[in-house]
């Protein structure tokens, strides 16, 4: 059986996920599920040059299994592997549902725990890695030849700051041009308060061809988003039509349904799920500015990660990068956060193990930033590209084309310190604009749900727990009214889920996590527009 991915793009609600799983047994192969598959949307490059774009494929042709990934690794293709058996899925859950072992990988929950993402090509479970960028797995008669990781560390540019500008505009252009060359159907464009949408936006703008619409979500717990003022701001100043997504929604379920389409891989994504389901049955394709922001401008933590870097000091690193993300989602008195809760005892391990991987960039023009593309971005943001934004009909990311990436992972940590490049960037590419602001210059409106609103909320996200049938269901159904003792509410409603799914995971769990599809098909179908812009 053959497998190409829908027109609703994947993941969709009306069948599983795509797999296939093989061993080898008494000299012969015996085989199950789709023999060839192609998943995402590859983007034509130059002569003798891999496609761009963000996709995955396998094959399986009676004798040979070969299975690949894009360049940079971006669609997170799942390998199995244990014993004389061997499978692949674009789902962690598909995997398990078909009969892979579940077995936990303790060092890399440790670290899951404490920075929020797993790193490497590490996932939840020890048998089970993703392919690394690049990366091509062949099986034959049993025998497996391992993918190898082909992502790149560019020599550092000597270049100037002008020169940086001029190729920050000129490569994204490039990019977007030869996305628009090869789509020529409608175009949805998730736009948000900051600089990598709007910038997808502007560019298109200036090549001819504008989004049919563009898209905002309002976070849940406002009355007024500034991502969404800004983009709105934004729209009615070029004239571009303009919707913006906030109406309330069932917590709980999304929850859920968010740990599905990301694998068990990521904590994040959730307040996205209106967008996933506006997507469905629409005509367009999406342009995801995903890594703009790190391949342009540091983050605010970024000079003290430097300054451990020149001393070859990368555990600090770690150790900075792990007390930073306690201090976000713990309560005052907790530093180790979620993981002295759900991985006690191993946080010198955690330390050690990042500090090892970032050491890997130590050539880099800025570790940091380079560890964080390949990781994080990589392995965390990713989800947005290939799962959240999966019902559209293609997904394409500009600021993913090798040529941007390598441009922007070589540029001087002098050039892109003061974490205003692409502000700069953007003012002498497109000047009309400069002056309508970004997130940051709407100040935020906070709200609070009815109270009927919150109890609905309380009670569906109790019946999702005992769902899972967990050991001790009178506790943590308290523990979920009364809010985690460690954790602030929001993240630790989400690991509280994370940790009950992967404590009783087993092939009947994972079934029927993945009926979740058919269960909420109908979220596709709701009216999510809260408020719209229409030019003219």
């Amino acid at each position: 059986m053959n497998f190409t991915v829908p027109a609703e793009g994947w993941p969709i609600y009306r069948e599983a996920p795509p797999y296939i799983h093989l061993s080898w047994t008494e000299g012969r192969a015996a085989v199950r599920g789709q023999s060839v598959c192609d998943l995402g949307r590859p983007v034509p490059s130059g002569p003798g040059q891999p496609a761009e774009g963000v996709y995955a494929h396998w094959s399986w042709d009676g004798e040979t299994l070969e299975a690949g990934v894009d360049p940079l690794g971006f669609y997170s293709l799942f390998l199995y592997q244990k014993g004389g058996e061997v499978a692949l899925s674009p789902s962690i859950l598909q995997l398990i549902a078909e009969g892979a072992d579940p077995e936990l990988d303790e060092r890399a929950l440790a670290v899951f725990y404490r920075l929020g993402m797993f790193v490497n090509d590490d996932t939840p479970f020890r048998h089970i890695k993703v392919l690394p960028a690049g990366g091509v797995f062949r099986w034959r008669e049993g025998q497996a030849e391992q993918p190898r990781d082909r992502s790149f560390i560019p020599p550092v540019q000597q270049i100037s700051r002008a020169e940086a500008v001029e190729g920050i505009i000129t490569l994204a252009r490039d990019s977007v041009g030869r996305i628009l060359a090869d789509w020529d159907r409608p175009v949805l464009l998730p736009l948000s308060g900051g600089r990598d949408s709007r910038h997808i936006l502007l560019a298109m703008d200036h090549l001819g061809q504008r989004p049919e619409v563009c898209v905002s979500f309002q976070n849940a717990a406002m009355r007024s988003d500034p991502d969404a003022r800004s983009a709105r701001a934004l729209c009615e100043r070029m004239g571009v039509a303009h919707k913006i997504l906030g109406k309330p929604r069932v917590r709980p379920q999304d929850l859920l349904r968010c740990q599905v389409l990301n694998s068990l891989c990521s904590d994040e994504h959730m307040q996205m799920l209106a967008l996933h389901d506006f997507l469905f049955g629409g005509p367009w394709a999406v342009l995801d500015g995903i890594a703009g922001d790190i391949l342009t401008n540091p983050d605010d933590d970024a000079e003290g990660h430097m300054r451990h870097a020149e001393r070859g000091d990368y555990a600090a690193i770690a150790r900075d990068m792990m007390d930073g993300h306690g201090r976000v989602i713990s309560k005052p008195g907790h530093p180790d956060g979620p993981g002295g809760r759900y991985a006690p005892g191993r946080r010198d391990e955690a330390i050690a193990y990042v500090g090892a991987c970032i050491a890997r960039y130590g050539e880099a023009a800025d570790p940091y930033q380079a560890y964080w593309f390949w990781n994080r971005t990589r392995r965390e943001i990713g989800f947005v590209s290939t799962a959240i934004f999966g019902p559209a009909q293609a997904v394409f990311c500009p600021f993913l084309a090798p040529d941007y990436v390598r441009f922007g992972l070589s540029l001087p940590y002098a050039v892109t310190r003061d974490q205003q490049l692409h502000n700069e960037a953007l003012a002498k590419a497109y000047p009309a604009y400069a002056d309508v602001p970004f997130a940051e210059g709407f100040p935020p409106v906070y709200g609070s749900g009815s109270a009927a609103l919150k109890l609905e909320m309380v009670v569906k996200g109790v019946a999702m727990l005992l769902r899972l049938k967990p050991q001790h269901p009178l506790a943590e159904a308290l523990g979920y009214i009364r809010g985690d003792a460690v954790l602030r509410r929001r993240p630790g409603e989400v690991l509280q889920l994370h940790h009950l799914i992967l404590s009783g995971l087993d092939a009947e769990l994972a079934r029927d996590l993945l009926q979740l599809g058919p269960q909420y098909a109908n979220y596709g179908r709701r009216d999510e527009v809260l408020d719209s812009f229409t030019p003219g």
